[in-house]
């Protein structure tokens, strides 16, 4: 599970999804619906209580149904419940309050999960500022565990079936079948690796909401640790605050008869993981690897099924520019800089943390607005912006991330502002990989 590029919790207390059922409307075998693909994650618009539907993030990760942000409650009507403590990644501080409450329904597409337990963050964890649309919380094991879910990458789209009708008809083709273990409402895989020019067996969570290709722990006693060339770098940010530690690449992974080669590996620092349970676990597989397959997740026969898509053969890189964006106040059209990887390409162009970013290639910070269509609050681009009296193309900050990170070569001119003064700076670099 995430935030920004990673995201995990720990609770205090035990959260059971004993009793739950999840019930197709009409009694159909199967549905599907399109999914937003912004900045690595699956945002699908999820109802809680018979709510107007929300954007959430489908996080294979995730063990609970969480509410992230504090201005989705009016609409939500949640059922009671008790006050927890929450720990997650980060070391900025130690944990947060949350709200566990009881005997909810959660519904997504044609499909509604009852009686469904939810978690309500009192501190508000803004993650439409970082992914630049607005979010309002996460699912996963929830809406994974009752049914098949097959995600095509390639189509945005997300279908889910009763067990006893998909197989019938299954045609497993092409298809990679994986044994996936599900412990604790999460999905692992054991999958085979070199490291260091050393086989390393690894056991990883499957982390749809985890951006980058893989996350591993320092292991130094099984070789499993960054060796030169490697970068120093922000990771990410999660409950307890920002994560750092180091990006380099590993040789091969190996994945259901796939040889996935050179794929860029975050190794994050001791701190900022000093609340996640790492015995026996490796790491955490991402959405930079899983994008690049048609995946299906059968949590009840422990199967997972791949087939490789036509992103498959795409490069793998990270954030080329060493520059990392939020969006403080959507409604407002420019970007702050939350950090500044030092001798990146954007730091040896003289931008520093707190800049006001305005424009990106002559193009303005674009907005988000809500869908109010169908009574849906889903987020709508808006594609042109009347600015210094003429109207301009936006660029969003999800578009950004994906220039950033996919694009080496590019040429970059942003345009700043720093501090209280308004005068216009103007930074100008290419992207390009460190390693």
């Amino acid at each position: 599970m995430l935030i920004r590029k990673f995201f995990k919790l720990i609770l205090l207390v035990c959260v059971s999804a004993f009793g739950q059922e999840t019930l197709i409307d009409g009694g159909k075998n199967k549905f599907s619906m399109d999914f937003k693909y912004a900045s690595g994650f699956i945002i699908i618009p999820v109802s809680v209580n018979g709510s107007q539907p929300l954007d959430f993030l489908l996080d294979t990760g995730s063990p609970y149904t969480i509410i992230t942000d504090l201005d989705a409650f009016k609409y939500l009507q949640l059922k009671k419940g008790e006050p927890i403590s929450i720990w997650g990644l980060g070391k900025d501080r130690e944990k947060l309050e949350a709200y566990l409450s009881k005997d909810n329904s959660i519904g997504f597409g044609k499909a509604v999960i009852n009686p469904a337990d939810v978690i309500l963050l009192y501190e508000d964890v803004d993650l439409g500022s970082r992914f630049g649309i607005p979010v309002f919380g996460i699912v996963g094991y929830d809406v994974l565990k009752d049914l098949v879910v097959k995600v095509n990458y390639s189509r945005k789209r997300i279908t889910f079936y009763r067990h006893e009708n998909f197989y019938k008809k299954f045609n497993s083709s092409g298809y990679s079948e994986l044994e996936m273990e599900v412990s604790g409402n999460k999905p692992f895989l054991k999958l085979n690796s070199t490291i260091n020019d050393r086989p390393a067996p690894l056991r990883l969570l499957i982390d749809s909401a985890g951006t980058d290709a893989l996350w591993l722990f320092e292991k130094d006693e099984q070789g499993i640790y960054p060796k030169p060339p490697f970068i120093e770098d922000y990771l990410g940010f999660g409950l307890n605050g920002e994560i750092y530690g180091k990006r380099a690449r590993i040789q091969n992974l190996e994945m259901g008869g796939y040889h996935i080669i050179g794929p860029t590996v975050s190794f994050p620092d001791s701190l900022s993981v000093s609340y996640v349970t790492r015995t026996g676990r490796s790491g955490s597989v991402g959405a930079e690897i899983l994008r690049r397959f048609t995946t299906i997740y059968d949590y009840k026969n422990s199967k997972l099924f791949l087939k490789k898509n036509k992103y498959f053969n795409d490069d793998y890189f990270y954030n080329l520019a060493g520059l990392e964006l939020y969006q403080p106040y959507p409604e407002l059209p420019y970007l702050e800089v939350s950090y500044v990887r030092k001798d990146s390409p954007a730091d040896r162009a003289g931008l520093e943390k707190g800049d006001a970013v305005r424009f990106i290639n002559e193009k303005k910070i674009g907005l988000f607005g809500y869908n109010l269509k169908k009574g849906e609050l889903t987020a709508v681009k808006t594609d042109k912006i009347n600015f210094d009296t003429r109207e301009r193309e936006v660029i969003s900050l999800v578009e950004i991330n994906e220039i950033f990170r996919k694009h080496p070569g590019t040429k970059i001119v942003i345009v700043y502002t720093r501090g209280d003064s308004q005068l216009q700076r103007t930074a100008e670099f290419t992207l390009e990989s460190a390693f």
